[in-house]
């Protein structure tokens, strides 16, 4: 394998792939890339057997072929070359690469310990990248990230009569979004990886994808997301999501229309308070404000004062501070209804505006007076 190619080209795509690599690979080929230089064209391989990557890049080549190489020492080597253009030979067992000022030479693996990539299916479904970056944003942060329930650090994702659904949960905070799109074809309903879905939105920004087309591999239970330049490929998740509808209150006692800003920083200020005390954040609703507090008998405490619109109840209920920074720091509009039915029910956030079909809910924290 002999080819030169442009040090821009390369090094935005080892930036990209190289971020998926394991740093404890349960194999120690999966800390590898894998180059195929082939039809003027360079394949950069790479996949945690959850996630895999394929990026393509135009270069020249003198001899085709393929190799596999320690991806963050490439990555790493080559972000310090000052220089407009690299070139790759492959010697023997080793892989030259070189410069005008600098040459050095790595150590190979051996291919054919490579996970095979499934072929990409040519009948893709096409999606607005603009129309659903922000749902899966607003999704994934209340995936679990506990492998021992699998099936909760996904996100139930649905596509029905041109809408698509969006569910994660990890028990403790359920986020759920729906946007209309354009795409009608046949219903679909799969589990994705929520840290999948972050890749994709990740990888799409750095590409600037405007349309990202997406497709299940038959009988391999995976998806692969194709954009310009990359292709994602990504398993589906086995198992029967919970029914979330059946956690979603149809009522409530009390509602408050507040500035998100004004409470992302009331909570922010708590909260300092509240480390180290199970992070709960007490949050009193009084005729026109809210009163948050925390209690750290080793530190000490403190109250913040809040206006806000209240119609119902007064009445108390406590949080995890880290559920509600996740949420306003994700949250879309300027100002959050949050409706509650009392301290031992679910809390419900959403956004005051109805263009956004948006819905979050936050388990409250039992806590004694």
């Amino acid at each position: 394998m002999h080819f030169v190619v442009l040090k821009e080209n390369i090094n935005k795509a080892l930036n990209i792939v190289s971020k998926t690599l394991s740093t404890k690979p349960q194999m120690p080929i999966l800390s590898c890339l894998l180059l195929r230089a082939k039809e003027g064209k360079l394949q950069i391989l790479s996949t945690n057997l959850e996630l895999g990557i394929i990026y393509e890049i135009p270069v020249q080549i003198e001899k085709e072929g393929e190799i596999a190489i320690p991806g963050k020492l490439l990555a790493d080597f080559i972000a310090t070359l000052q220089t407009d253009k690299v070139e790759f030979e492959v010697e023997t067992t080793k892989l030259t690469v070189k410069t005008k000022t600098t040459k050095a030479s790595f150590t190979t693996a051996n291919i054919s310990e490579f996970p095979p990539f499934v072929e990409s299916p040519k009948n893709q479904r096409k999606l607005a990248f603009n129309k659903i970056k922000e749902t899966i944003i607003r999704t994934v942060f209340a995936a679990s990230i506990d492998e021992a329930r699998p099936i909760l650090t996904g996100v139930k994702t649905t596509l029905s009569q041109g809408k698509m659904f969006m569910t994660a949960t990890d028990g403790y905070r359920l986020s759920k979004e729906q946007v209309s799109l354009e795409d009608t074809k046949e219903d679909i309903e799969i589990i994705l990886p929520a840290q999948s879905l972050s890749e994709i939105v990740r990888i799409a920004q750095e590409v600037k994808a405007e349309e990202i087309s997406f497709a299940i591999i038959e009988n391999k239970n995976q998806v692969v997301f194709t954009m310009p330049s990359v292709q994602i490929f990504t398993r589906l998740i086995d198992g029967e999501f919970p029914n979330t509808d059946k956690i979603i209150p149809q009522s409530f006692k009390t509602r408050v229309i507040i500035d998100k800003d004004v409470f992302s920083q009331a909570v922010k200020t708590t909260s300092l308070f509240a480390r180290g005390a199970a992070n709960i954040i007490k949050i009193k609703i009084e005729k026109n404000h809210l009163k948050l507090s925390a209690n750290n008998p080793q530190i000490g405490e403190d109250e913040d004062s809040v206006e806000a619109k209240v119609e119902g109840e007064e009445t108390e209920i406590a949080f995890n501070f880290r559920f509600l920074l996740d949420l306003l720091a994700n949250f879309p509009g300027s100002e959050v209804v949050f409706e509650s039915s009392g301290p031992l029910n679910p809390g419900v956030f959403k956004p005051k505006s109805e263009k956004i079909n948006f819905l979050h809910i936050i388990m409250p924290v039992r806590v004694q007076d």
